[in-house]
Formats: C-alpha cells, sequence, structure tokens
C-alpha cells in the first residue's frame, strides 16, 4: 500500500507540473490574443503578461517546446527588446538578457521572419553604438544580425556605410589638427593628428589619402613621444583607443644622421610599463622600406642600465651596415616592444 500510496503521489505531482505548464502556455495566448486587439498601455501590459507566461513555459518544458510556443516566446521577446530600446534604456541591463534568450531559442523551427526581425533589432541597437561612438562593439553588432538575417544586403550596405564613415570622420579630424599644429607649431597637436590618422587606417587601411598625410605627421612626431593618452580626452570607445595606444615603452628620436652605411642617432626611451627594463644598445634597431634591421652597436654602454618605472634616458647609438632608407627605429626586448615611425 504505500507503494502504491507513494506512485500515487508521484503521479499526482507529475499531473499538477504538466498542468501548471499548460496553464502558462494557454495563459501566455489568451494574453496575445488580446494583445492584438488593444493599443497603447493595455496592449503593452498584455504583451508583457505573454512573455512573461511563455517565459515561465518554455522553461516548464525545457527540450520539449513546440514549434508555435517557440516562435511566439522569440515574438514576446522582440517586443519587449524593442520596447526597451526605444524608450533609450540601450545600456539598461534586460537588453543583454533578452538577447542571451533569444539566441537560445532562436532554433531553425522559428520563423524566417522572426530572424530577420531579431536582425533588424541588431541593426537599431548597432545603431545606437554608433551614437555613442561605440564602434567596434556597433561592428560586432552587425556582424551578429547578418549571422541570424535572411536578407543580409541591406545589413551588409549599412556596415560598409558605417565604416566609411569612421575612417572618414577620423581622417577629417586629423587633418584639421595637423594644419592647426603646423600653423601653431604645437607639438600636441602633431600627436592627436597622429591617433586620429591611425584611427582611420583602421577601417581603411589602403586610402592614399589617410597614408601620405600619416606619413607627413610621422615626419614632424619623429622627435616627440607619442604618448596619445596625455593628449586624446573623453574617448568613448575605450577598444579603439587600446588599439592604438598599443605601446607600454615610447620612443622619440630627435636626432638620425647617416653617412654612407654608418648612421648616428640619438634616441630617447620612456619606460611606461610595469617593469624595469635592463637596457642594452643592441635591443635597438633599424628598419628599413624593405623590413630588414640593423642593431646598434653593442659596444655602447646606456645609463642608467635599469631604467625603472616612468622613468625615460637619453640614448647615443651606432648603427653600422646600413643600407635602404629608414623607415623606423625599434626597440625589442624580451616581451617588451615598440616603434617609432621616421616616415
Amino acid at each position: 500500500m504505500k507503494i502504491v500510496g507513494k506512485v500515487l503521489a508521484g503521479m499526482s505531482v507529475l499531473a499538477l507540473m504538466m498542468s501548471c505548464s499548460t496553464g502558462f502556455e494557454g495563459k501566455g495566448d489568451d494574453a496575445y490574443k488580446i494583445a492584438q486587439r488593444l493599443q497603447g498601455e493595455q496592449k503593452r501590459y498584455q504583451q508583457k503578461m505573454a512573455y512573461m507566461m511563455y517565459d515561465k513555459a518554455v522553461k516548464a518544458k525545457k527540450d520539449n517546446i513546440s514549434p508555435k510556443l517557440r516562435n511566439r516566446y522569440v515574438e514576446m521577446i522582440l517586443v519587449r527588446a524593442s520596447m526597451v530600446l526605444n524608450e533609450g534604456a540601450a545600456h539598461a541591463e534586460a537588453i543583454p538578457l533578452f538577447i542571451e534568450d533569444l539566441d537560445k531559442y532562436l532554433t531553425p523551427d522559428v520563423s524566417p521572419e522572426l530572424k530577420q526581425q531579431y536582425a533588424m533589432f541588431l541593426v537599431q541597437l548597432a545603431d545606437t553604438n554608433v551614437a555613442n561612438e561605440q564602434y567596434v562593439k556597433a561592428l560586432s553588432t552587425f556582424d551578429k544580425a547578418m549571422s541570424v538575417a535572411n536578407d543580409k544586403s541591406a545589413i551588409e550596405s549599412k556596415k560598409s556605410q558605417i565604416i566609411s564613415k569612421i575612417a572618414s570622420d577620423n581622417y577629417g579630424m586629423a587633418e584639421a589638427e595637423f594644419k592647426i599644429a603646423k600653423e601653431d607649431k604645437d607639438e600636441e597637436g602633431f600627436i592627436k593628428a597622429e591617433y586620429y590618422t591611425l584611427v582611420s587606417m583602421l577601417y581603411d587601411s589602403t586610402n592614399s589619402k589617410t597614408k601620405k598625410l600619416l606619413s607627413d605627421i610621422y615626419k614632424e612626431n619623429k622627435a616627440t613621444y607619442s604618448a596619445y593618452v596625455r593628449v586624446i580626452e573623453g574617448y568613448t570607445d575605450t577598444v579603439i583607443f587600446n588599439k592604438v595606444n598599443k605601446w607600454d615603452i615610447l620612443l622619440a628620436v630627435p636626432v638620425l644622421q647617416q653617412k654612407g652605411r654608418t648612421v648616428t642617432s640619438i634616441v630617447n626611451i620612456y619606460n611606461n610599463s610595469y617593469n624595469p627594463l635592463r637596457m642594452k644598445a643592441s635591443d635597438f634597431m633599424l628598419v628599413n622600406e624593405s623590413g630588414k634591421e640593423f642593431p646598434a652597436s653593442p659596444k655602447t654602454r646606456i645609463e642608467p642600465e635599469m631604467l625603472d618605472q616612468q622613468h625615460e634616458t637619453k640614448c647615443k647609438l651606432t648603427f653600422s651596415g646600413v643600407s635602404g632608407k629608414i623607415v623606423k627605429v625599434i626597440y625589442r626586448n624580451g616581451d617588451h616592444y615598440t616603434e617609432k615611425h621616421m616616415m
């Protein structure tokens, strides 16, 4: 009798769970249908109710979700997510949670129309990222939109337009800063111009105008540390800034004189890394336009031998057997690497 009682109790619990699951979906369907006939706040309330009930239903059914329930649940997630985004809350914690659920439940049995709606929601989110100058995040979101969209052409076109705009806008800022810096002999202005040109090059590395401008800026900045953090304030896209501001050791080359195949140079080095640097002349090299490297004479002793963090030193170096046009000076010491372009 006890065994029979346990079996009956177990069946009762199972029946209760099944009725509860069915009940959630049924309540969701009721709210869904009512919402179709309403407008304004009443419609939004019923859509929220449908979303909540469907959410409970899919979590209760787990792997036994019907195509109808899955499609309606995805539809209601998109309704809720679009509402949050349209109300100007793109940074609301709910948005990533909605996206997480959409990615989880967007299986092959979801309709092509809903997949396209999801792609368009991601495009709208990417537009918000662009408005906030979070360009890397925006382009990543465009890529995600294309991965779910049935019609990718409009999204690809929009992404290309954004890339062109980023490159063009930064080129314009670089050109303006360079012009003012030349007129005012402003060292910081040249560094700003270099930064904006490098950002532009991240998105359009083949543009001949940008390459020419960068070469002109490099010539002006040879004797100056390219300390972008010193001049670029209020940047909104940390990923882009870190892609450009990637050197933790800075070089400046105020003197570079060549006689025959011998080059003498003064190189200033600033240690902005987390470790002291053991200084050796042979860690400095010239690089020609073919990429060939010419190390400095190892006989030169550099003072101090250990360069502490947040300190700088001046190095007088000699390079022998140099050929070709020198395009940059590099410093390589174990994991530490940096470079200074001459043109």
